[in-house]
């Protein structure tokens, strides 16, 4: 089971990437969402430096899928609609490409039917059905975010430093020590830290 890779983008389409890691390319479904998150990144960066993606794969009999995401909400969201019977990959993508992961999530809180509705392929019927089997997720997600964008932040510097050369044992050593609260200045703390 593959549950992330590393590795260049080779070619970027609007719901699909083909990231090359280590020689062999991957073709990835992913949002539009995470299509314009690493077409920034594309962009911005000058060399080709890597890319990480969370990545969901589907095993079936006939089949296989790679699923991609730069934010473990979003990937959390995709994997809880495919739980939903009668939402496939294809409908969660949909879902997560009209809206981002927290503004889908706000949607379910607010039950907001008629705006769920303007995803392509989810009629009403869908719409009451994914308003309902997601509104325990929602509300645990939407309690726990401020949590969450930590832990996002603590994912950032790990892998900041990792690209720097320190070890996953000497990070996880120092991170529960970190006081920052922005990625920038805990990257900066943690360095001061480790120089002791």
């Amino acid at each position: 089971m593959i549950c992330g890779l590393i590795g260049t983008i080779h070619k970027l389409e609007p719901m699909r990437v083909e990231l090359n890691v280590q020689g062999v390319i991957y073709a990835i479904a992913i949002s539009v969402q995470t299509s314009a998150h690493l077409r920034i990144k594309l962009e911005s960066s000058l060399d080709s430096s890597a890319i990480h993606l969370h990545i969901t794969h589907i095993i079936r009999e006939d089949m296989q899928a790679l699923f991609g995401f730069v934010d473990t909400l979003e990937q959390e969201t995709f994997e809880r609609l495919l739980k939903i019977n009668g939402v496939g990959s294809k409908v969660a993508l949909a879902i997560l490409s009209t809206f981002s992961a927290q503004k889908f999530l706000e949607i379910i809180a607010s039950k907001d039917i008629k705006l769920l509705q303007k995803v392509p392929g989810v009629g009403a019927k869908s719409a009451g059905k994914i308003l309902l089997d997601l509104a325990g997720f929602c509300t645990q997600v939407l309690e726990s975010s401020k949590p969450q964008t930590h832990i996002a932040s603590k994912h950032d510097i790990t892998s900041a430093l990792e690209a720097l050369g320190y070890k996953a044992s000497e990070i996880r050593q120092v991170l529960p020590n970190i006081t920052a609260t922005d990625t920038q200045s805990a990257i900066k703390e943690a360095l001061r830290l480790l120089a002791r």
